[in-house]
């Protein structure tokens, strides 16, 4: 299948209609959310209860959550943080942390664009991109999450050292993305078109979308792109 296909038929999986009582069951939640996640800017250690020491990770488009969800019980010592702009789909990621008790797990039923909203310059520790929507050429690439404006804005909410996780199905978006991170001035590394067969793939988390195209018999793709100390 090609991009357009592929990206088409990620859109209306993804794409849910309003969970009946979206108030009622969010409130149930409310332990794992942030009615106002602007006021914790520059203080999400402290407002979620973390040492000022713990490393801050976010997830760009967590879907229902397993990823991160698997993330932050392989490492409870830091603090992840899911950020999903499709409320129904983040409500079952809240749903799903909530029930399994994961302490170090909270979420963002929020916009990528608005991260400035959110976090101070140098509070995060990693970003997460896994399966971004890839925005073929008919689309809008600016608006795929690894154009360079996102990657800078990134760079500043993250600083030196830091790095971004990018995982993909789709080898156009893959490419592109490989090269916006080099024209950022980020460093490349653990750079694989096969992820699955590669060395990296022991620690490896697999999302939803992972499994399903892992399935399909298709490659996946990852790399890491470190912002220079």
């Amino acid at each position: 299948k090609n991009s357009r296909q592929k990206g088409t038929e990620k859109s209306n999986m993804a794409r849910m209609r309003a969970k009946k009582h979206l108030p009622e069951r969010m409130a149930a939640c409310s332990e794992r959310w942030f009615e106002a996640p602007m006021l914790n800017k520059g203080k999400w250690r402290e407002v979620c209860g973390f040492p000022a020491d713990c490393e801050v990770y976010l997830e760009i488009g967590c879907g229902k959550g397993k990823f991160a969800a698997e993330m932050a019980v392989k490492n409870p010592n830091a603090l992840y943080i899911a950020l999903e702009r499709d409320s129904s789909v983040c409500l079952l990621a809240i749903e799903k942390a909530h029930r399994a008790e994961i302490p170090n797990l909270f979420f963002l039923n929020a916009d990528a664009q608005l991260l400035d909203n959110y976090f101070d310059d140098g509070e995060i520790n990693r970003i997460y991109l896994n399966f971004s929507d890839p925005w073929t050429r008919q689309n809008k690439p600016k608006r795929r999450l690894t154009y360079r404006t996102f990657i800078e804005q990134y760079k500043k909410l993250m600083g030196p050292g830091c790095s971004i996780c990018f995982k993909t199905d789709n080898d156009e978006l893959f490419d592109f993305s490989v090269e916006e991170f080099k024209e950022c001035g980020l460093t490349i590394s653990e750079y694989t078109r096969d992820l699955h067969n590669s060395e990296w793939d022991a620690d490896n988390v697999r999302t939803e979308f992972e499994q399903k195209f892992a399935d399909q018999g298709i490659a996946i793709k990852r790399v890491v792109a470190t912002v220079k100390s």
